[in-house]
């Protein structure tokens, strides 16, 4: 496990183009996420050594955790893990540089979730935009089989493409099957308007809209922020 484990932080502390043969597409997001449970579980051990040692309090552990999260997702899974001993550190940890999950229960009973980051800021950021990440479970907390619908009036959606090596415009609305979608804006203007992002929960078989959720963002100086409430169900009818 262990021997496991060191190979994955070399993985994920080397420049993705090292791995990639000639031609072949870089790392996505997506397979950045189909390693999260082992970079989650190695984040683990690794918590619990370093508040043994010293080097991180108890206090900070979950801010701890979502920055090297956010790190893992921003940088392309080869950014650093943060474990000096320097007090106050996290404090100047970005909002673009946390992951934070988003959750709202359905009328039916079932959740929804949207993995993001805390802001994005078009003019520094190294994403393409939002990252959007979403999932459903029913009332026992096991996995739905859905398909969603994004849209918005503002800004664009886009999609990885694995023929480009990079993420494309699909324009104001866009489909997933659980696979990431990224809003895009431009830097809002001054006194814009917060932008919503609809989302339509779909039957994969019939293609019937099951639910509906919006995501509102908030316009915060040059760039939108994501707030803890901003995920909300719409009532039916």
């Amino acid at each position: 496990m262990r021997r496991f484990l060191m190979m994955l932080l070399l993985l994920v502390c080397l420049p993705a183009c090292a791995f990639a043969a000639e031609g072949d597409p870089l790392l996505s997001v997506d397979d950045l996420l189909s390693l999260e449970d082992s970079y989650d579980a190695f984040l683990d051990e690794l918590e619990e050594l370093i508040v043994e040692r010293g080097l991180l309090s108890p206090e900070e552990r979950e801010a701890w955790r979502d920055a090297q999260m956010g790190d893992f997702y921003q940088n392309g899974g080869y950014g650093s893990i943060l474990v000096n001993y320097m007090p106050g550190v996290l404090s100047y940890i970005r909002e673009e540089e946390t992951l934070m999950q988003l959750s709202t229960r359905l009328a039916d009973g079932s959740t929804l979730y949207v993995d993001t980051m805390r802001r994005y800021t078009p003019q520094d950021s190294s994403l393409s935009g939002l990252m959007l990440t979403l999932s459903m479970t029913d009332e026992s907390g096991v996995p739905l089989d859905v398909g969603f619908a994004l849209s918005s009036a503002s800004g664009v959606f886009l999609k990885w493409d694995a023929m480009e090596s990079a993420y494309v415009s699909v324009g104001a609305s866009a489909r997933s099957d659980g696979e990431t979608v990224v809003w895009s804006d431009q830097t809002p203007a001054q006194g814009a308007k917060n932008p919503t992002i609809s989302i339509t929960i779909i039957d994969p078989d019939t293609q019937e809209t099951l639910a509906g959720a919006t995501l509102t963002l908030i316009v915060d100086g040059d760039g939108y922020r994501v707030d803890e409430g901003a995920l909300s169900a719409q009532n039916p009818g």
